[in-house]
């Protein structure tokens, strides 16, 4: 299919970094949680539907739905982009926004790459009719903080 109009979009913020705590702690910041996404979300994408945008930058929990190597929690990504496609919302898949699921460590772990493309792969199975992708988004964000800032 071929997209010849301006592609307007909005998105819903689905990072989940490990933060730094004051006591050497870390702590987990799931901004889908924190904006009431979860229970939220067919209020969410009806306002989106509502407002006339058409294209939905949107992706599951990365943390939440890749439990391990070749292991996938779909159910909430079943719901949620089974009911963009009735709505008629165009999604940009947002398959990893910032943070990586705890088994995984971050960044850094040298298999990152491989299980990465593996959960990617097992998305595009699972949603063919899913035409754009930002596979990590805001890229050099994800690499300054994870690398140059740990």
């Amino acid at each position: 299919m071929a997209i010849n109009k301006f592609m307007f979009a909005t998105g819903i913020e689905n990072s989940y970094p490990l933060i730094g705590l004051a006591d050497g702690t870390m702590k987990r910041v799931d901004e889908m949680e924190k904006t009431g996404h979860y229970s939220r979300w067919e209020e969410d994408f009806q306002l989106v539907g509502e407002l006339g945008i058409q294209f939905l930058r949107y992706g599951p929990p990365y943390y939440r739905t890749h439990l391990g190597p070749g292991r996938y929690d779909w159910s909430f990504a079943d719901e949620t982009f089974t009911r963009l496609k009735q709505l008629g919302i165009t999604p940009l898949a947002d398959l990893c926004h910032f943070g990586v699921p705890d088994w995984m460590g971050n960044f850094q772990n040298p298999s990152f790459p491989y299980y990465f493309a593996e959960y990617a792969k097992a998305f595009a199975l699972r949603y063919p009719w899913v035409q754009f992708y930002t596979p990590v988004n805001e890229i050099f964000i994800a690499a300054t903080f994870s690398a140059q800032y740990g």
